[in-house]
């Protein structure tokens, strides 16, 4: 990838983001959900990387609707959203998750890229709302994105533990793999 098929730095792209078929496990029952959402990818100049590029994620949230089999605990929506508590993102860096943009030598508009993130889940059912957020930082790896949309398909390194705030030893739900589609809006 040339120098010029690089994002510039100030570059913003809107896009929409979809994962189907994802399995999520609330309660000790998994379940198969579609997300649907929206997130915002800018470049960045990066003095600090053999790469001239870094991409932040801001704003992503996500929302399924959970299936109702008729039961209290069934149906609802499960949202996730990129938390925004200070110090809690990438390097400390507050709402915006972190990436590098590395090139790939067999096309000039694709990348490699791994966007880390935090997140946290409010499952909104008719018996009530939980409050959760993801243990760790997730990280979402793609190999293959392209730019300038920064489409492509964004895969989930490791398993997503969703825990209570208060009781960090109690995990509510998980999402065990998870493949983010990002195309344009």
């Amino acid at each position: 990838m040339s120098r010029a098929d690089l994002p510039q730095p100030g570059t913003e792209s809107e896009l929409r983001c979809r994962a189907s078929g994802v399995e999520f496990t609330l309660r000790s029952r998994p379940v198969l959900v579609d997300f649907t959402g929206t997130c915002v990818l800018k470049a960045e100049a990066d003095a600090d990387s053999p790469e001239p590029v870094r991409l932040r994620l801001s704003g992503l949230r996500l929302v399924a609707d959970l299936p109702d089999a008729g039961g209290p605990e069934d149906g609802g929506t499960v949202t996730l959203e990129q938390d925004g508590a200070e110090g809690d993102g990438a390097k400390g860096d507050g709402a915006e998750g972190d990436g590098v943009l590395r090139p790939l030598p067999d096309s000039p508009s694709r990348f490699a890229n791994d966007l880390v993130v935090t997140l946290k889940a409010t499952v909104d059912q008719p018996d009530g709302v939980v409050h959760a957020v993801a243990r760790n930082a997730v990280k979402f790896s793609t190999a293959r994105a392209s730019y300038p949309s920064g489409s492509g398909d964004y895969e989930l390194s490791d398993a997503i533990d969703l825990i209570m705030p208060d009781a960090p030893e109690v995990t509510v739900a998980q999402i065990n793999s998870l493949r983010l589609r990002l195309d344009p809006a």
